[in-house]
């Protein structure tokens, strides 16, 4: 019987720390992943032999602290702070400015997690049988239906400098904690219009993009 007992209280705490990790508050209010899920990726494409995980993806991140409109303050495109929730619970998680998620990277994605680079872009993407490489036109579409399948990647959309939410059901933009020349950060981008990939692309930083926290095995 206290063996059981023992065997619960394990359980129990193990559900705890499950349901901390995935919830937590912040100054964006109370972040989690949109769901539970995460998505091992494995070096099985990368290096032959090799067949071990390497990088573990969590679903995309939301908050219930939003910003509908954009705060410059006198500043530039690249000061703007913008946070749009997301409305149709269909599209998963919340688009954030880059500032946003660089300002609160250790929030939004809490130790263990971090807030991708941009090498680890090109990693999954090598991982998921690409070459990393800047721009790639996949028109047989078997490379985005691994990001789809293997990463649970959705068209999400992004927003632009205004707060409007283009590109639904067309595109996906994930932001890394990099910045890139002049007021851009590096995303990983893929589009509908012919399977376009960009595992190294770069937008505006005050564009409302989608986060994924990664962490490694």
């Amino acid at each position: 019987m206290k063996k059981i007992s023992t065997t619960i209280f394990a359980l129990i705490l193990s559900a705890t720390v499950f349901a901390q990790q995935n919830t937590w508050p912040s100054a964006l209010g109370n972040v989690s992943f949109a769901t539970d899920s995460t998505w091992t990726i494995s070096r099985e494409f990368m290096f032959s032999n090799m067949d071990n995980i390497f990088q573990i993806w969590s679903d995309a991140v939301q908050t219930d602290k939003c910003s509908r409109k954009e705060s410059f303050n006198g500043g530039s495109f690249e000061e703007g702070f913008n946070i749009d929730c997301r409305s149709n619970p269909d599209q998963k998680g919340d688009l954030f400015s880059w500032r946003a998620v660089f300002e609160f990277k250790y929030e939004l994605c809490p130790y263990p997690w971090r807030v991708p680079t941009r090498q680890d872009f090109i990693n999954l993407d090598m991982a998921l049988g690409g070459g990393g490489m800047v721009f790639r036109c996949d028109r047989r579409w078997s490379h985005i239906d691994k990001y789809f399948n293997n990463w649970g990647g959705v068209f999400g959309g992004r927003s632009n400098s205004k707060g409007y939410l283009v590109g639904q059901n067309l595109r996906a933009d994930y932001w890394s904690q990099e910045p890139s020349f002049g007021c851009s950060a590096y995303t990983l981008s893929f589009t509908d219009t012919k399977g376009h990939i960009f595992p190294q692309n770069c937008i505006e930083r005050c564009f409302g993009a989608s986060l994924r926290c990664v962490r490694d095995k």
